[in-house]
């Protein structure tokens, strides 16, 4: 820990330093490596408590609805970036994830993509009713053909060419979400901050936090809490309110 201190990293780094120690002497431990009263030492260690103001933003209605609107110019190019936000904002989708889904990952019936995310999870996530026709009017422009869902779009004089067969990358989200966010006028905007408006969205509408772990693919619900920005815009308006 004292060499984690010297470069100043943060209470979280250093814990995630002391799980692998943990690990590595468990493993260590099992193949008869370590003395079972060193391993004991070991595992008896304590994590730090710490806690901090959390990370990134929740955009709140009036600034989502912005970002979406922004998009909406009349070109193909439009309408996918548009599903791509709504998609991201209304099913908490990361950017890997929004990027490899294809059009067989998508449920026309239920309105629900299924795919397998980060960790090697597979989940469902639903579409917000009111995000229903920013997909019905990408998939009017994309066609039904087999590929990717939001693939890459090669601009022609007269006409627009997607390319089913390739995948946008995540720094293509980035650069897409960085122009929006700046023609919209919303400031520093991040591709997960859309992910933390999902979050924030399902806790503000009654969701428990076992329910919205499953569906941003959490391991654990203590990461999931962390996705909560209630009541830091709560408390953002009523500070804006006050008179002195």
């Amino acid at each position: 820990m004292g060499a984690l201190e010297e470069k100043g990293s943060s209470p979280s780094t250093k814990n995630l330093y002391l799980t692998v120690f943990k690990e590595v002497a468990k493993e260590a431990w099992s193949n008869d490596l370590l003395p079972q009263s060193a391993y004991l030492k070991i595992s008896s260690l304590k994590s730090l408590k710490f806690e901090r103001l959390p990370k990134g933003r929740s955009l709140d209605l009036e600034e989502g609805r912005r970002l979406l609107e922004s998009c909406f110019n009349g070109t193909t190019k439009g309408f996918r970036d548009r599903a791509i936000f709504a998609v991201m904002m209304g099913c908490g989708l990361r950017r890997a994830e929004v990027v490899s889904l294809k059009l067989a990952n998508w449920n026309c019936i239920d309105r629900s993509f299924s795919f397998i995310g980060k960790g090697n999870k597979e989940r469902r996530v639903y579409l917000p009713k009111n995000l229903d026709k920013y997909i019905d009017e990408w998939l009017i422009k994309r066609g039904l053909g087999a590929g990717t869902f939001f693939p890459p779009i090669c601009q022609g004089k007269n006409t627009d060419k997607l390319k089913l067969d390739k995948e946008l990358t995540s720094t293509s989200i980035y650069r897409l979400l960085m122009n929006q966010a700046d023609f919209a006028d919303l400031g520093k905007i991040r591709p997960h901050d859309l992910r933390r408006t999902f979050a924030t969205r399902m806790l503000e509408a009654g969701s428990d936090l076992f329910i919205l772990q499953k569906a941003m693919g959490h391991s654990s619900v203590a990461t999931t809490a962390r996705y909560d920005y209630r009541n830091e815009q709560s408390r953002r308006k009523v500070c804006k309110e006050l008179t002195f």
